[in-house]
């Protein structure tokens, strides 16, 4: 079934929720997966792809250092074997945010793996003594409409403090707008500098694994300092955010942006390379050492 933009994000949270009941066993018992990628035809066969998904440990104890045993299946057939390194969400609420519920949601996990060809797979994951499956299904990169890794990112005229182009506010982060609204991500491409592009809305996150990733991505460029000629862009995923309102206001206009990409979720960045090419894109939450392992990628 396809869903519309607006629905995908707001049924994130239930998507989390079902993912957390749906067991028939003893919720005390059975660790559960929270799948933390879209299934509507964003995975695509045949290149690097980044599968996170979260943990509800149900009473498992999980050290912050923890790393799973994952092992990808094609019918039964192993095609990837790694150990993923678990990741803590620490999230605050931003004020105004819609009310949600964490659950036992503790840690992600980010899988980097290749899918060969189109069709479904099995991601085996060990945790404790129990071993869950995730599914996931791969698509022709030519069914995509997302960009990809390897695909040239468009030259968007983004929002900026200058013109806003429709968009108000421009950035809801708590405390007034981020530093990343000076420059389009047309202007920076065309300098040739690398890019980084973030979808977010700080003041609307809808799920426990939205996480803080402009904050995240602030703290991260503060520590690359000024030696960088990165640039980066943050836009709203909507025109007309009204804080207090949340995403249940039925005046919600998707932002221009969020058209030209096809995006049907948020959050999302891509890092872009000097000539334009998408090195990487990271799907929902990123933690600090996530961010500058990209970073490194992009810039090294």
């Amino acid at each position: 079934m396809f869903l519309t933009r607006r629905h995908f994000l707001l049924l994130s949270a239930a998507t989390a929720t079902s993912a957390i009941v749906g067991c028939g066993k003893s919720a005390a018992a059975e660790p559960q997966l929270v799948s933390l990628f879209s299934s509507n035809r964003v995975i695509a066969a045949g290149i690097p792809q980044r599968l996170p998904f979260g943990v509800v440990n149900n009473g498992l104890e999980l050290p912050d250092s923890t790393a799973l045993s994952v092992r990808v299946l094609s019918e039964a057939v192993v095609i990837d074997e790694l150990e993923v390194l678990g990741r803590v969400v620490r999230h605050d609420h931003t004020p105004g945010a819609d009310d949600h519920q964490h659950a036992d949601l503790q840690r992600y996990y980010a899988v980097r793996t290749t899918l060969p060809e189109p069709g479904i797979y099995d991601l085996e994951i060990r945790i404790g003594d129990h071993t869950v499956m995730l599914p996931v299904q791969a698509f022709d990169r030519s069914e995509i409409g997302i960009p990809l890794p390897g695909d040239a990112f468009p030259p968007i005229d983004t929002p900026t403090l200058d013109d806003a182009r429709g968009v108000d506010p421009i950035c809801t982060l708590a405390g007034g707008p981020c530093a990343f609204h000076h420059q389009t991500a047309a202007q920076i491409m065309a300098e040739g500098r690398p890019l980084v592009f973030l979808v977010a809305t700080p003041a609307f996150c809808a799920t426990a694994y939205c996480g803080p990733v402009l904050e995240t991505l602030i703290e991260g460029i503060l520590e690359l300092g000024s030696g960088t000629d990165l640039g980066v862009v943050h836009v709203e995923p909507w025109a007309n955010p009204r804080v207090g309102q949340g995403l249940n206001d039925p005046g919600l206009r998707l932002a221009p942006s969020l058209d030209l990409l096809g995006l049907e979720f948020e959050p999302v960045m891509f890092l872009v390379d000097p000539t334009g090419v998408i090195v990487d894109r990271i799907d929902n939450v990123f933690d600090r050492s996530e961010l500058e392992d990209a970073l490194g990628r992009l810039l090294g």
